[in-house]
């Protein structure tokens, strides 16, 4: 039997990374693209997604900005659109985009509170996997072969208990148990998915926390690594589990969270 190489190109795909206009989305759209990929940057403002766009262009790379709220049906079904209106086909979608907030204990919810997070990072997941889903399926694919992919952005809150994410901590939970269900369902369309579960990550939402050095030490603290993440480092897995090199991966929680999990 030959030996092949693994390869981790994704050239000759094309990408959606909800919510990549900063942060570890940012970071997959850019690792991606340089990986050949034709990227779609997604966020809110039309200018901040055509930025990112501009800056993965302006390195030779291939990308699209569309804005949108992907807790909007209309929104996604336009994003899937455009997407297949300037690059022909959708192969990969990260679902990347979320919401974070203060946390808060059971006995204090409110439901407002409650139906903002569903809304934002268990429903428009689940419809945004839907839509791409579709567009996959009509595409087709050789039998025995599974060339698309859908990878869900899960949380080590998802994996502990922490005190005062009852309602985050639990969503993410229900995407890690719903990508195992999808996988289920969308092999036979030739669709793999998964989950990654970032531990505590460097970004524009969480720097305020670090800069602290009395928080930073108790998060550390927390870490078996006893540092915390850069967005990139969340992004070489997930552009893994996109290439070929990870085409046997299915259902699978990856949680790359420096051991938060297991200290």
């Amino acid at each position: 039997m030959g030996f092949t190489l693994p390869s981790y190109e994704l050239t000759g795909k094309v990408a959606i990374i909800t919510g990549s206009t900063r942060g570890i989305g940012n970071a997959i759209a850019k690792t991606m693209a340089h990986y050949g990929a034709a990227v779609v940057i997604t966020g809110r403002k039309q200018e901040a997604c055509d930025k990112v766009a501009a800056e993965i262009e302006a390195e030779g790379g291939k990308a699209l900005g569309v804005a949108t709220d992907v807790t909007s049906a209309e929104a996604r079904a336009n994003l899937i659109a455009k997407t297949v209106e300037k690059f022909g086909r959708l192969d990969i979608l990260v679902n990347n985009a979320g919401t974070g907030g203060e946390p808060k204990k059971m006995i204090d919810m409110d439901e407002e509170y409650f139906d903002h997070y569903v809304d934002a990072d268990y429903k428009a997941l689940y419809f945004m996997s839907q839509a791409a889903a579709r567009q996959m399926q009509a595409q087709g694919c050789e039998k025995g072969t599974h060339p698309y992919r859908i990878i869900n952005l899960s949380s080590a809150a998802g994996i502990k208990s922490p005190i005062g994410d009852t309602v985050y901590g639990s969503i993410k939970a229900a995407v890690t148990h719903l990508t195992r269900i999808m996988a289920n369902e969308l092999a036979r369309f030739g669709i793999t998915v998964n989950a990654v579960a970032p531990g505590y990550v460097l970004t524009d939402m969480t720097k305020d926390v670090m800069a602290d050095e009395k928080n930073a030490a108790a998060v550390t603290r927390m870490i078996t690594l006893r540092r915390y993440a850069m967005p990139e480092e969340m992004a070489g897995v997930i552009n893994f589990i996109a290439s070929p090199a990870g085409g046997y991966m299915t259902g699978v929680l990856v949680p790359v969270d420096g051991g938060m999990t297991i200290n």
